[in-house]
C-alpha cells in the first residue's frame, strides 16, 4: 500500500508548480525545498514502483526489505521537509505533514511487523 501512495505523490508532486517554496535567506528552507524538484518526485515515483513491484512478488525477500527502507528514508526527508515548510511559512502543522506523518508510521509498523519478509 505504501508504493502506491509513493507513486501517487510522485506523479502528483510533479504536476504541481512551486509545491515545495523557497526562502533563500533560510538555510534549511532552501535546501529542503529542493525535494519537490522533478528529480525527487521522479524518485518517489520510481520507490514507489519498486516497493509495489517487491510487494506483488513476495518470493523476493530481499527486495521487500530494500523496499521499506528506500519508503522509510524517502517519508522521513519527506516529512522532515513539509515539518520545515510549514512551520517557516505557515507557524502551524498542515494537512500534508500530517498525511507524510501517518504514512511515515505506516512503513514502519510494516517493517517492524515483518512486512519485509516473507509470509
Amino acid at each position: 500500500m505504501s508504493g502506491f501512495e509513493t507513486l501517487a505523490t510522485g506523479i502528483f508532486m510533479s504536476a504541481q508548480q512551486h509545491f515545495m517554496l523557497d526562502d533563500p535567506h533560510a538555510l534549511v528552507v532552501h535546501v529542503v525545498h529542493h525535494l519537490g524538484e522533478p528529480s525527487w518526485t521522479l524518485i518517489l515515483s520510481i520507490v514507489g514502483v519498486y516497493a509495489i513491484m517487491a510487494g506483488a512478488c513476495r518470493r523476493s525477500e530481499h527486495a521487500q526489505k530494500w523496499a521499506l527502507i528506500a519508503l522509510g528514508a524517502l517519508w522521513w526527508a519527506y516529512l522532515f521537509a513539509f515539518a520545515v515548510q510549514d512551520f517557516h511559512f505557515r507557524g502551524q502543522i498542515g494537512i500534508r505533514t500530517l498525511f507524510t506523518f501517518f504514512i511515515f508510521i505506516s512503513v514502519l509498523v510494516e517493517a517492524a511487523s515483518d512486512g519485509g519478509g516473507s509470509r
